[in-house]
């Protein structure tokens, strides 16, 4: 039974292929046919004006996944019915939901708990912290409306303590959840769609979710400065994803000309989300720390620096007020030259970009310059 989809009356969807969205998102020394393909590829990317759908599945069955699940199954189907099909609005969505189907169905049957219970389902955990945002959180939204009288159930085990503190932020939720350790068979379960679809689309409510957590994470309301911030992944190691080894070196830089740096991952989460309400403008190279820009509450300017262009931290940019400049200041080393590079995932920058756009919005000196804008960086 779906209880339905609940439009926002005088709106309409807004997509990254409309004009409405090009000022609200630049790139910066990409070529243009770079941008065409990517425009091409993912034009449809949208945020969707209207509500979710919610399911009602009476005598659903919830399975333990534990022992199933791998990341590379994206069509993980988490509820069944009372006749054992799959509830397709519990699928773990990827792309157009219209372009997947379920594929072939595994038998079901054998041991299951009874549970006399209604059960609101919030997903597959994710591990990683921007998967979890954009994959499982984006399950709660309607908890405040239709969990009462509920339990929270999530599947896979542990939730990551990142999570429980985004949790901690749904009132009633995080000392409710509870795990599926076995196939369990409740009286009802609610299955709210998802309100973020990876590669695809967004919904405003997932937005509005999002500040309702920002509020009670950082309720002050303090002006904002313009002062300007560089969220580091120095912290991360050599093993993360574009890891670049003259980060060092680029913090110094911006320290001098009045930057504040942090690390978000040293500080606990509302802390995060209040740095999305305090600063105006906000550096950071393309990572998870830039998701969080869906718990600002006011217009922030986002400088993305990056190599490439990723739908879903575009998506993002859409559901938020603001500009996003995408900044491609990065380029690939050369590792036939540095064999001894920790991580060929590795980067390294293009000093002559970055001062450019740096410039070009006003957040460095026009004179400023690296002290050392010719030696040889390479990783």
């Amino acid at each position: 039974m779906t209880i339905g989809e609940h439009a926002a009356p005088g709106s309409s969807d807004l997509e990254l292929a409309s004009s409405e969205t090009q000022d609200r998102i630049r790139f910066h020394f990409f070529g243009d046919n770079e941008i065409r393909n990517f425009r091409v590829k993912w034009g449809h990317l949208s945020v969707r004006r209207s509500r979710p759908e919610i399911t009602e599945v009476a005598c659903g069955l919830i399975n333990n996944l534990d022992a199933a699940f791998t990341q590379k199954n994206d069509l993980i189907v988490g509820v069944r019915d009372g006749e054992n099909r799959p509830v397709e609005a519990a699928m773990r969505y990827r792309g157009d939901p219209a372009d997947q189907r379920i594929g072939k169905e595994e038998p079901v049957g054998g041991y299951e708990l009874r549970d006399h219970r209604a059960a609101y389902y919030l997903g597959v955990r994710a591990h990683h912290y921007g998967h979890f945002l954009l994959e499982t959180l984006c399950r709660a939204w309607a908890w405040e409306e239709y969990g009462a009288g509920t339990v929270p159930v999530i599947q896979v085990s542990p939730v990551e303590e990142f999570a429980q503190a985004m949790y901690r932020l749904v009132p009633d939720l995080m000392e409710r959840i509870e795990i599926v350790v076995a196939p369990t068979r409740y009286d009802r379960v609610i299955v709210p769609a998802p309100a973020f679809v990876v590669g695809y689309a967004a919904h405003a409510e997932f937005k509005i979710f999002c500040e309702r957590m920002a509020e009670r994470a950082d309720s002050s309301g303090g002006p904002m400065t313009e002062q300007p911030l560089y969220l580091s992944r120095t912290g991360l190691g050599v093993e993360a994803r574009r890891h670049f080894a003259d980060e060092p070196r680029l913090e110094n830089f911006l320290e001098r000309h009045g930057f504040r740096i942090v690390r978000p991952e040293t500080l606990p989460f509302a802390e995060q989300v209040a740095l999305y309400n305090r600063y105006r403008w906000i550096v950071a190279p393309q990572g998870s720390a830039c998701h969080t820009r869906l718990f600002s509450r006011r217009p922030v300017d986002l400088v993305v620096l990056t190599s490439n262009l990723n739908p879903n931290y575009i998506l993002c940019d859409l559901l938020c007020e603001g500009t996003a400049h995408y900044g491609k200041v990065f380029t690939k080393p050369d590792f036939k030259q540095s064999p001894n590079s920790p991580s060929k995932r590795s980067v390294k920058l293009h000093d002559e970009n970055l001062l450019a756009l740096l410039k070009q919005l006003g957040l460095v000196r026009g004179n400023a310059a690296f002290d050392d804008l010719s030696a040889d960086r390479t990783p």
